[in-house]
């Protein structure tokens, strides 16, 4: 029987299991049983209990931390031992000064202990009696399994060790199979048919016929460009697995001080599609997530509704579900979504593209899609442009005022530093940010990131970027440079351009912005921009964005108006149509602008206030949307109509 140890190596999240290592075991019980044996081992919820839960959530999680590299770095010494120090160099450019004074001293402890746990992990899970030790890598898990690697190698030579991952995809990969020699086979882009082929070499006695096989790299082929380059041969998505989430429940189990002392309940993951359909049409500027396979796939609706009542037969333990999807399929909310039956209490998340009907967001929220990513990165137009995000400013803010009516908790963050950005959208954002206290804020201001097989790295030159490896992969890898530009994710512009200075200047301002604007929302009560009918009739909007509670009084022409504006409009249109006349109405939208109850872009309007919708057809057409023939959004139904 062949024994096969599947390890989540820290930083993944100690409260999610890993969804690749639960197919891959899935996928040996399903075709080697009796043959091969595989057991997933969540090393790092023993690591989230070495540093602290509540450190090592916020090295796996926090901005602070995953922009720097530290989970990695961490573990330098012990994957290359012979590799110079670098802390004293590391902490210069990064966690400079008082304010990380405390925080560098525990690291550095927690530094000095890693190797004997490490020792003590590889004997508490029996793994260098494994006769094959696979690591999934993503993030910051790449040097930790190294490390793990070199120890388990260096007590059993006999064990082959492979790792694969996002970390992993072509060139990436190839560097670990030719710099890291504890490090057997390296498995480079889908995994699901590749790691079966490469089982069924070990179970003859071959394990070197692997080299053969395109996706999988090791010393001995990773420098002829036809393994170089390769990635595996995906399986169909409706050939899907359940993952086997045993070892996960297991660790839970074993660890039950982390749920005590955690900020964060479990989690479980699945999948419905692979790729993005918009990206096969428009990619987005700064994103690398699909790496070369952008090509969208979608889980049949049946097989889909079959995967989402085995989710739910984890009620009530575990009610909180997160698709790996880069994007919601377009038919879910039509064929799937309707044919669900949550147990009470089910959060499940999901990526999205805007814009959304009222008509999907409803069968979403019904089927206990209740948490989403919507890519809404900007409040500003031009800056979707430059991302090809194919949305406006409009529709986002759209999209958050119907957030509030439908129970959706948006995750989302507000980027700036892209190239050619107009530093003109950075006053706006200062002159507008507090008129959106009512709508639900983002996570904080971040620096967009270059990243590896995104536009901005695959056509750097065209968008005027001089693109090197971020720091901290010299200050972890003992490698050529060469190898660090073929290993590296994350990469900066070398420039020192108008759009990164302009960035800079501006950062802190809108920071300190979307601060005032988490602490409104974040309050007892939330801030409120509401238009709602009185105990006489009569229509009065509700504005406490400032903190104290004002209420405006407005006659029925004024509160249509606003329930017009629930969708954008030029003045001059809404004139031919107004029946009080254009001067009547020039007068009351300077009055609904002197109250900040507008936003104003490229001549067009758009009511903040959150309304009652005066009909149930949709909206008329946002004339600027880049996705002709989109479901537009209803405005809001006020407290009193509910």
């Amino acid at each position: 029987m062949l024994q096969i140890a599947l390890i989540n190596m820290p930083f993944a999240d100690w409260n999610r299991p890993s969804f690749a290592l639960g197919q891959l075991s899935t996928l040996v019980k399903r075709e080697f049983d009796g043959r091969a044996r595989a057991r997933v081992c969540y090393l790092n919820q023993d690591m989230a209990e070495f540093f602290g839960t509540r450190l090592y959530e916020s090295l796996s999680v926090s901005h602070d931390h995953v922009d720097t590299g530290i989970g990695d770095w961490l573990f330098r010494h012990i994957a290359f031992p012979g590799a110079p120090d670098t802390a004293a160099e590391y902490f210069q450019r990064y966690y400079r000064g008082a304010r990380w004074e405390d925080f560098r001293a525990r690291i550095l402890k927690a530094r000095d202990g890693l190797l004997s746990f490490c020792e003590e992990l590889i004997d508490r899970y029996r793994l260098d009696e494994a006769d094959v030790v696979g690591f999934s890598s993503m993030f910051a898990q790449h040097v930790p399994s190294m490390a793990l690697a070199r120890l388990i190698k260096e007590r059993s030579p006999r064990t082959l060790v492979v790792l694969g991952g996002a970390n992993c995809e072509a060139p990436m990969g190839a560097v670990v199979a030719e710099h890291v020699p504890a490090v057997d086979f390296v498995f480079s882009g889908p995994a699901l048919n590749t790691f079966g082929e490469f089982v069924r070499c070990v179970l003859d006695g071959d394990p070197e016929r692997a080299d053969t096989i395109p996706g999988i790299l090791s010393s001995r082929n990773c420098r002829n460009p036809r393994f170089r380059a390769a990635i595996g041969a995906e399986r169909h998505i409706d050939d899907f697995f359940l993952p086997d989430y045993g070892g996960f429940f297991g660790a839970l189990d074993d660890h039950a001080e982390l749920r005590r002392t955690g900020t964060s309940e479990p989690i479980l993951f699945f999948e419905t599609s692979r790729g993005c359909w918009w990206g096969q049409r428009s990619h987005c500027t700064f994103c690398g997530l699909n790496g070369e396979s952008m090509a969208f796939r979608a889980m049949a609706p049946d097989l889909a509704v079959e995967q989402f009542k085995w989710l739910f037969d984890f009620a009530p333990q575990y009610t909180s579900f997160f698709c790996t999807d880069n994007v919601m399929p377009r038919n879910y909310p039509r064929e799937v979504f309707p044919r669900l039956d949550p147990p009470p209490g089910t959060e499940i998340f999901y990526e999205v593209k805007l814009p959304l009907s009222r008509q999907d967001l409803r069968a979403m929220t019904d089927a206990g899609v209740t948490v989403v990513q919507p890519g809404i990165e900007a409040l500003a137009s031009s800056t979707l442009k430059l991302m090809g995000k194919g949305t406006t400013a409009f529709q986002n803010l759209q999209f958050l005022k119907n957030c509030a009516e439908f129970g959706i908790r948006p995750e989302w963050n507000l980027l700036i530093g892209f190239p050619g950005e107009d530093p003109a959208v950075y006053r706006k954002y200062v002159d507008e940010l507090r008129d959106f206290v009512h709508l639900i804020p983002p996570h904080g201001v971040y620096m967009v990131r270059f990243d590896r097989f995104s536009p901005y790295f695959k056509r750097s030159e065209e968008y005027g970027l001089s693109l090197e490896p971020v720091d901290y992969y010299a200050l972890t890898y003992p490698f050529d440079e060469a190898a660090l530009a073929d290993l590296a994710y994350f990469f900066a512009d070398q420039n020192l351009a108008a759009y990164m200075l302009d960035a800079v200047e501006w950062h802190d301002q809108l920071s300190r912005l979307v601060a005032e604007w988490r602490a409104a929302w974040d309050g007892e009560s939330g801030a409120e921009l509401r238009l709602l009918t009185d105990d006489d009739g009569g229509f009065v909007v509700r504005d406490s964005r400032s903190g104290v509670l004002r209420v405006h009084p407005v006659d029925p022409a004024t509160a249509r108006l606003l329930r017009r504006l629930s969708s954008p409009a030029k003045p001059g249109q809404l004139a031919r149509d107004w029946p009080e006349g254009p001067d009547d109405l020039r007068e009351r939208l300077a009055g609904l602008a002197e109250q900040r109850f507008l936003f104003t872009e490229n001549g067009r309007v758009l009511s903040l206030v959150l309304t009652e919708a005066d009909d149930g057809s949709e909206e008329p057409p946002d004339e600027g949307s880049a996705e002709s023939g989109a479901r537009r959004l209803l405005p809001l139904l006020s407290e009193a109509s509910r």
